[in-house]
């Protein structure tokens, strides 16, 4: 076997006995309540099992490190797209600062090790030649697609985040390809080892989930994983590989599915109603291609401490939009007047993506993969050299703007197509990371904090720390340069 396959989890909780995992089964993807007890080798001796196991291993994704809130804030703060607000009590200072370090290092570390256990939990169980009678192969097959794409996404966004990216040095130190939910003393894989794993993952999904496939148990279709979600997931995993071609290709396929259709100007604008990320939205054309469903009942639930209350005045409000985000729209963009101000704190601005579902505030879904993106995705491959017969570069770019309230186009340059996904994209999380994989600097003009006011490129920041508690467990887990 090689390193990749011998790879082990150190934490015990990520073994996760499946009292965990099904106490992350609630009433939001499931109408029946599970058992709440039982040991792993009695829970996936079972396809129900299997299954209720499986809707356990979303849970994660909604927490607090991770699309809950601090995953997709984060980078939008460190980006440059937004700021401390004047409402700040604090939070958020470091990610602001750029000021982490082994101590103060991201979470996302155990929450998405967490989700890939229990994901891996299911995918071993299923390839130890599991069979039930009157369960047939194509429904083993679609659960063990939906743990492949939960165990790739945790892999692909734990990678952005500790370690530098693809596009600058791949043979550089990644994170623990986790295949096997064991006590151990895991190395770091290399960065290509890890995308290579992630493409394994979503390859493998892409070719035994069935085409149509749409969980059955759940609120929110587009909170579970399909093929489509699976197929927009790899064209963004080969944009940061640079791989064009297969980055166009199957950024196509989701242009080219009738189920997902742009939101108009008029549509755009229901954002403050919860509108297209609300879940009625989810449930029609639109373009959600998968999102996290948001909901108090879920027991990965941040109480106040969810998006939605973060970037909203009405909330704790700690996280406003910056002037440099605010300047890149031009008039007539309806997307410049997804901003909304308060009475107490005069011109200060913060983001309306986010309005709480019935205004409730403690609850949000958090978009994912939307259809914008893949148009996107695949006018940056053409420019970089990809063909896709019939489609252009300034043609796929003119499809957002025409949407938006602008006009078309007849050329198009890169560095439009990045202002283009900072505009469109703004407070979904990718910024940092574009900048990140396109090995540009950071800029900031607005900016009230004391250090790291810009951040060259190449930089040792561009990697976050490894947990503390990690390195300290593990002799084997080598923390990233200059950060010891």
């Amino acid at each position: 076997m090689n390193r990749m396959m011998k790879t082990k989890i150190l934490y015990i909780a990520g073994l996760l006995l499946f009292t965990v995992a099904f106490s992350s089964c609630n009433k939001d993807f499931l109408n029946e309540e599970p058992i709440l007890q039982q040991t792993n080798e009695f829970t996936l001796s079972t396809f129900k099992g299997l299954n209720q196991a499986t809707v356990g291993a979303y849970s994660p994704l909604f927490d607090t490190p991770w699309y809950g809130r601090n995953f997709v804030v984060a980078a939008d703060i460190r980006s440059g797209n937004a700021k401390l607000s004047p409402k700040s009590s604090g939070r958020f200072r470091t990610e602001f600062q750029w000021g982490y370090n082994p101590g103060t290092a991201p979470g996302l570390w155990t929450t998405a090790y967490d989700a890939i256990a229990r994901a891996n939990n299911v995918i071993n169980a299923i390839d130890a030649e599991f069979s039930e009678d009157d369960v047939t192969q194509q429904e083993i097959d679609n659960v063990k697609a939906e743990c492949l794409f939960i165990r790739a996404i945790g892999h692909f966004d734990l990678v952005r985040l500790y370690a530098q990216p693809y596009s600058h040095d791949k043979a550089s130190l990644g994170v623990p390809v986790i295949l096997v939910t064991e006590i151990g003393l895991p190395e770091r894989n290399t960065v290509e080892e890890v995308f290579t794993q992630v493409v394994n993952d979503l390859k493998e999904a892409e070719s035994i989930i069935e085409s149509d496939y749409v969980r059955a148990d759940g609120n929110d279709n587009k909170g579970f994983v399909t093929k489509a979600a699976i197929q927009a997931l790899l064209a963004r995993v080969y944009l940061y590989m640079e791989d064009w071609q297969n980055a166009a290709d199957y950024a196509t396929k989701l242009i080219n599915n009738d189920e997902f259709q742009m939101y108009t100007t008029e549509e755009y604008t229901t954002w403050d109603n919860g509108g297209v990320f609300g879940l009625e939205a989810a449930k029609v054309p639109g373009e959600i291609i998968f999102e996290i469903y948001g909901s108090e009942g879920n027991t990965a639930h941040g109480n106040w401490d969810v998006i939605a209350y973060m970037l909203s005045p009405d909330g704790y409000g700690d996280v406003g939009a910056s002037q440099d985000l605010l300047d890149l729209f031009e008039e007539g963009d309806v997307r410049g007047n997804l901003f909304r101000t308060h009475p107490d704190f005069g011109d200060a601005l913060w983001s309306l993506k986010y309005p709480g579902k019935s205004g409730n505030l403690r609850e949000e879904n958090i978009p994912v993969l939307r259809l914008s993106e893949m148009y996107l995705i695949r006018a940056e491959a053409l420019l970089k050299g990809a063909v896709v017969s019939g489609a252009s570069a300034a043609g796929d770019y003119s499809v957002i703007r025409t949407n938006r309230g602008l006009t078309a186009v007849s050329s198009v340059s890169l560095q439009d197509v990045y202002n283009e996904r900072r505009r469109e994209l703004c407070f979904e999380g990718h910024q940092l990371f574009d900048l990140a994989r396109t090995k540009r600097e950071l800029v900031r003009n607005d900016y009230s904090g004391t250090v790291n006011q810009n951040v060259p490129f190449p930089d040792y920041k561009w990697a976050a720390p490894i947990p503390l508690g990690e390195t300290d467990a593990n002799p084997n887990m080598q923390q990233n340069p200059n950060y010891n």
